[in-house]
């Protein structure tokens, strides 16, 4: 037993070594620089696609949110439970949200959402179920299929920029995007829009977690971490996006939405 423990503890750092080794290889691949606080980060903090440290120390995990279901008090003789979708959350409050894929008990909820559309990130035909709730409260659905970043990045620039332009079209708000559980594809698109609006890698990296972990992806992290954000600025300047300068100094990223989460994040 001692020889496997021992074996064990040599084979880790190796294989965490090796897949920094490949993160820095598809860095260069791309011309750009190795991300030494990405690196980092992933050291310290828990993926599921990167080796786990047997010893259980510096990892750290994003606090997630206790269930609760929001109740509706039309009268007190039609009191009735309201069910966010699972990993439900505001993004840009009253515009756009995120979530796992809905299910029949969530409906009510979406519409007191009053969306106007639903985008959908994964390829599989729409339940006819899902498509007639839709259908029936007149909400537009576009479907785009994003890639899972499973051992590499995945994700296609043209897919990713067709997600974000109809996100970032006002004209299609009030809108929820959502992928199966609501994690990886949707933290993806959900990353980029962050990034277009200005916030910091911290606050990036942070929100993702919330919603991912304890299956968070370091392949995803290094995509929207070096995402181009340059192909959709146009749209996003065109949409008001985008910070204004006042005087030559750029305003601030409007405040953290975190707090305005009003839903608390369901267990799955």
């Amino acid at each position: 037993m001692a020889g496997n423990m021992s074996t064990n503890k040599v084979e880790q750092p190796t294989a965490q070594s090796s897949l920094f080794a490949n993160i820095k290889s598809y860095f260069a691949n791309l011309g750009l620089a190795s991300d030494e606080h990405l690196t980092e980060h992933a050291a310290c903090t828990h993926h599921e696609d990167l080796p786990v440290d047997p010893s259980g120390e510096n990892i750290d995990t994003a606090k997630t949110r206790t269930p609760s279901p929001i109740t509706e008090t039309i009268a007190p003789g039609r009191l009735r439970s309201l069910y966010p979708p699972s990993n439900y959350g505001a993004v840009v409050p009253g515009a756009v949200y995120r979530s796992s894929y809905p299910q029949e008990k969530n409906f009510d909820f979406l519409e007191s959402l009053k969306l106007k559309t639903i985008i959908t990130l994964v390829p599989e035909e729409i339940p006819a179920g899902y498509r007639d709730w839709m259908n029936k409260a007149g909400v537009q659905h576009f479907q785009v299929h994003l890639n899972a970043n499973k051992g590499a990045v995945r994700i296609q620039s043209c897919d990713i920029n067709r997600a974000l332009n109809i996100v970032l079209d006002r004209t299609n708000h009030p809108i929820l995007i959502h992928c199966n559980k609501g994690k990886h594809r949707t933290g993806c698109l959900v990353a980029t829009l962050r990034r277009i609006q200005g916030y910091d890698s911290d606050f990036v990296r942070h929100e993702y977690h919330v919603y991912a972990d304890p299956k968070a992806r370091f392949w995803d992290e290094v995509f929207f971490e070096n995402f181009d954000t340059n192909t959709v600025m146009w749209h996003a300047r065109k949409e008001n996006w985008i910070a204004h300068e006042v005087e030559g100094v750029l305003l601030s990223p409007p405040p953290s939405p975190v707090s305005s989460m009003y839903v608390a994040k369901p267990s799955t």
